[in-house]
C-alpha cells in the first residue's frame, strides 16, 4: 500500500454542533460493545455534539442492528446513525452469516434513505482480538460526524445552485 504524506491528506475540522447522532448497539459481547458505546459518546461530546442529541437503542446482537437502525430513521430525523456490534468466530459459520448480514443490512438501509451508517461491527478471531480494537468507537464517531458535514455541505450547494 502507498503511503501519502500528511500534507496530501485533505483536511477535516469536524465539527458536530446541531447535529443529531443515533446509535444503535448489539447487547451481545457487551464487555467489547459497551465500550465502543462509551467511547464514541465521549468523542461526540468532545466534538460537539449536544449529549441530548446522541439516541442510543440497544438491540438483542448484531443480526437486528439493520431493522433497529430502519425503524430509528423512518420515525426520527437523524444526520448519521453508528451501528455497533461484535461478532467473533465460533466452532461452526454462524460468524461469517450474521456478520454478513449485519453488513449487507446496514448498508442497504443507508442507501435507500440517504443517511450515513457507520458501521461499527466488530468481526474478531477472538476476545483478545477484540479488545486491541475497541478504539474504533471513537473512530466510528468521529466518521459520523464527517459523512454528516459532508452530506450537509452537498445539499446547501444543490440548495444554493437551485434557488
Amino acid at each position: 500500500m502507498m503511503a501519502y504524506p500528511p500534507a496530501l491528506l485533505p483536511a477535516t475540522d469536524l465539527d458536530g454542533r446541531g447535529l443529531k447522532i443515533g446509535i444503535v448497539i448489539a447487547r451481545y459481547n457487551w464487555p467489547i460493545t459497551g465500550t465502543m458505546l462509551a467511547l464514541a459518546q465521549e468523542a461526540l461530546v468532545h466534538l460537539g455534539v449536544a449529549p441530548e442529541d446522541i439516541h442510543v437503542v440497544s438491540v438483542a446482537g448484531s443480526f437486528e442492528l439493520a431493522t433497529m437502525a430502519q425503524a430509528m430513521l423512518a420515525h426520527e430525523s437523524y444526520d448519521a446513525l453508528i451501528c455497533f456490534g461484535c461478532v467473533m468466530k465460533g466452532a461452526t459459520r454462524h460468524d461469517v452469516v450474521v456478520s454478513d448480514a449485519a453488513a449487507q443490512g446496514i448498508q442497504q438501509v443507508a442507501l435507500s434513505t440517504g443517511i450515513p451508517i457507520v458501521f461499527g461491527v466488530m468481526c474478531a478471531e477472538n476476545q483478545q482480538q477484540a479488545e486491541e480494537r475497541v478504539d474504533r468507537g471513537r473512530e466510528c464517531a468521529q466518521t459520523a460526524v464527517e459523512m454528516a458535514q459532508i452530506i450537509r455541505k452537498l445539499k446547501h450547494k444543490i440548495a444554493q445552485a437551485e434557488g
